[in-house]
C-alpha cells in the first residue's frame, strides 16, 4: 500500500547489543489519487502516487489526475488491491506512521540487471576442471536425452538475461521508525540498487482504519507537541536574543568605555608628545638664545680685548713717535752740531790760514 525509494544498507544494535543488518527505505510522501470501486471497476483497489516532480516534467494524463485529486504531481503511480476502499479519501496523503515497530510487511523490488551471463555466474555451475588438456571450462554441458524424451525439457537452466526480475521479500520486521522525515527501517535486505523503487504491502492482519485514528492521534499530540516545541523554542530565541542584546549594549558600553579610555589615553599621549615638542623648542630655543648670549658675549670680549690692544698698539705706537721724534731731534741736534762744529771748525781752519797768511807776509 506503500511506495518508496530504497536509501540503503546499514545495522542498528538491540538491547542485548547485537547487531541487525537494516534496510531504510523512505516512503513519504504517498497520496491517495484515486480508487477502484467493485461497481465501476470490478474490484477494489487504492490508486496510490509517490515522491514529487516538477510540473513540466509529468504527463498530461498524470498531471490532470493529480490535478483532480487535489494533490502535487507525482512521480510514481501504482494500484494496491484491498478489501475496503472506505478508509482513505482521494487526496489523502498516507502516514509512515500506519505502521509501528515489531510490524510484518512485504517489500517487491526490482533485481539489478546483469546482462546476459553464462551457467557459472547466472545458476552457480561449477564447470570443468581447470587442468591442462582439459576443454570444458564453464560450458553448460549436455542439453538432454538423445532418445527419450528427444528434446530439452523445460525449465532447463541455460545461459541467459540474468536480473532485473521483480522479487517479493515477505514477513520482514519494522524495526525503526521515522514520521517527520518518512523512513521505514525493515530487518534485512531488499531487492534493488539504492535508490531503486520498492512497494511495501501490509499484512491483511493489520487494522488500517485502527491504525489509522491512531496515527491521525498521534500526528495531532506530536503536532501540539511540536507547537509547543517550536513556543518554547521561540521563548528561548526571544530571551536569547534580549540576552545577546543586553550582552551586546553592555559589551557596547564597555567598548565606548574603553574607547573613551583609550581616547583619552591617546589624547593624554598626545598632549604629553607636545609638551615635550614644546619643552624641546623652548629648550632649543633656550639654548638658541644662551648661544647667541656666548656669542655676542665672546664677540664683546673680542672687540674688547681687540680695542685694548689697539689701544696698546696706538700707545706703543705714539711712544715710539715721540721716541723717533726725539731721536730725529737728538740726530738734528747733532747735526746742526755737527755742522755748527765743523763751521766753526772751517772758521778755525780760516783764521788760522788768515794767521798764517799774516805770519808769512
Amino acid at each position: 500500500m506503500l511506495i518508496g525509494r530504497k536509501v540503503g544498507m546499514t545495522r542498528v544494535f538491540d538491547d542485548e547489543g547485537r547487531s541487525i543488518p537494516v534496510t531504510v527505505i523512505k516512503a513519504s510522501p504517498c497520496f491517495i489519487i484515486d480508487r477502484r470501486t467493485e461497481e465501476r471497476d470490478g474490484y477494489s483497489a487504492y490508486v496510490t502516487g509517490f515522491g514529487e516532480k516538477k510540473e513540466k516534467r509529468v504527463k498530461k494524463p498524470v498531471l490532470g489526475l493529480c490535478k483532480k485529486a487535489g494533490v502535487p504531481p507525482v512521480e510514481v503511480i501504482k494500484e494496491f488491491k484491498v478489501k475496503d476502499t472506505s478508509t482513505f479519501d482521494i487526496g489523502e496523503k498516507i502516514p509512515v506512521s500506519l505502521l509501528q515497530e515489531g510490524d510484518k510487511v512485504s517489500v517487491v523490488g526490482w533485481s539489478k540487471g546483469r546482462g546476459f551471463q553464462g551457467v557459472v555466474k547466472r545458476w552457480g555451475f561449477a564447470g570443468g576442471p581447470a587442468s591442462h588438456g582439459s576443454r570444458f571450462g564453464r560450458l553448460p554441458g549436455s542439453a538432454g536425452a538423445g532418445t527419450y524424451p528427444g528434446r530439452v525439457v523445460k525449465g532447463k537452466k541455460f545461459p541467459g538475461r540474468m536480473g532485473n526480475d521483480r522479487i517479493t521479500v515477505k514477513n520482514l520486521e519494522v524495526v525503526k521508525l521515522d514520521p517527520e522525515k518518512g523512513l521505514i527501517v525493515v530487518k534485512g535486505s531488499v531487492p534493488g540498487f539504492r535508490k531503486g523503487l520498492v512497494l511495501i504491502k501490509i499484512n491483511d492482519n493489520i487494522d488500517i482504519a485502527a491504525r489509522k485514528e491512531l496515527a491521525k492521534d498521534q500526528a495531532e499530540k506530536s503536532k501540539a507537541e511540536v507547537a509547543k516545541k517550536q513556543t518554547k523554542e521561540k521563548a528561548e530565541v526571544v530571551e536569547e536574543e534580549k540576552e545577546a542584546e543586553e550582552t551586546k549594549v553592555k559589551e557596547t558600553e564597555k567598548d565606548k568605555k574603553a574607547e573613551k579610555v583609550d581616547k583619552d589615553k591617546a589624547e593624554g599621549k598626545k598632549k604629553e608628545k607636545k609638551e615635550e615638542v614644546k619643552a624641546k623648542e623652548e629648550k632649543k630655543d633656550e639654548d638658541k638664545e644662551a648661544e647667541k648670549a656666548k656669542d655676542k658675549k665672546e664677540k664683546e670680549e673680542k672687540e674688547a680685548g681687540k680695542t685694548e690692544e689697539d689701544k696698546s698698539e696706538e700707545k706703543e705706537k705714539a711712544v715710539k713717535k715721540e721716541e723717533d721724534v726725539k731721536e730725529e731731534k737728538k740726530t738734528e741736534e747733532k747735526t746742526e752740531n755737527k755742522e755748527e762744529k765743523e763751521e766753526k771748525k772751517e772758521d778755525d781752519s780760516e783764521k788760522e790760514a788768515q794767521s798764517k797768511e799774516k805770519g808769512d807776509g
